[in-house]
């Protein structure tokens, strides 16, 4: 399929000029777009150019896509607001999605790492997202991460030959070793301070942990949901420990999350041509399967 690319330029709600590029089929598919969105304070193109790859493979299964730059990032104006705040610049993106490209009804957001995070942090709240994807959400905590190293981390090298091979050869500081091990022990199992949930009123900002405004996000979205989740990727785990433990997290993960794709051997940004062109593909699929 013949596919078109189209550079343009938007506003904000602060009025900064932003960068998008636009991918469209010759004939469309459906009438959802897909808006890719970065995560962190990422340049349009992604790591390993993934997000170039991913929005020409939607395209060429009809589905227009559409890359964009943060404020402050690439070619945007402006300052980077950090990712728990872009939700203003995701919107203003939709917006300009739809204008550009009228013959589509709705958006599905695609974002990894932070930028599903925040999808879930109003970033989906726009009221033309009907589908959302969310590729290794982060969910980063000193607790969280010290409880991945311990669970996934430490056991993995306890079974390594190469681990017991240092140890008795003496090539392996064991004082320092055992002294991270205890370190991250102390940071997994310490006592949580108990947050104080009246804050999430209408009346006050929303002060809880991330995390928690990011289940409240997803419990709030109405349209359907994929979850993709690397095989080989400390952020999935601690995405994984997280809804397998929180009460809330699991409840909403069971009644808002229709498909979950696990790529096996996956690293976190997908970093090899097989596992780019398997993303890519999942989504594009699940789309054209998921009016």
């Amino acid at each position: 399929m013949t596919i078109k690319e189209t550079t343009f330029t938007f506003s904000n709600s602060q009025d900064h000029q932003m960068i998008g590029i636009l991918h469209h089929p010759d004939t469309l598919s459906g009438t959802v777009g897909l808006l890719v969105v970065v995560g962190g304070p990422q340049y349009r193109i992604g790591a390993h150019r993934q997000y170039v790859h991913m929005a020409r493979h939607a395209a060429r299964e009809g589905i227009p896509a559409m890359r964009f730059d943060y404020s402050g990032v690439g070619d945007s104006e402006g300052t980077y607001p950090g990712f728990e705040q872009v939700a203003p610049d995701i919107h203003s993106a939709i917006d300009a999605f739809l204008h550009h490209c009228p013959q589509i009804k709705t958006v599905a957001l695609w974002g990894l790492c932070e930028g599903a995070s925040a999808l879930l942090l109003g970033g989906a709240a726009h009221p033309a997202v009907s589908h959302i994807v969310l590729a290794n959400p982060w969910v980063r905590s000193d607790s969280g991460l010290a409880k991945a190293y311990v669970k996934h981390y430490y056991w993995d090298r306890l079974k390594s030959p190469d681990l017991w091979r240092k140890v008795f050869s003496g090539g392996l500081n064991l004082k320092a070793a055992l002294s991270g091990l205890w370190d991250n022990v102390q940071k997994a199992f310490l006592p949580q301070k108990n947050i104080d949930d009246s804050s999430s009123s209408s009346k006050q900002p929303d002060t809880r942990p991330f995390p928690d405004r990011m289940q409240t996000g997803l419990a709030a979205f109405s349209g359907k949901s994929l979850l993709i989740q690397s095989g080989n990727d400390l952020t999935a785990r601690e995405f994984d420990d997280l809804i397998n433990s929180d009460t809330q997290w699991k409840e909403t993960i069971a009644l808002k999350i229709n498909q979950r794709i696990d790529i096996a051997d996956t690293d976190h940004t997908f970093s090899c041509e097989k596992w780019r062109v398997e993303v890519a593909k999942s989504t594009a699929d699940w789309l054209k399967s998921s009016p």
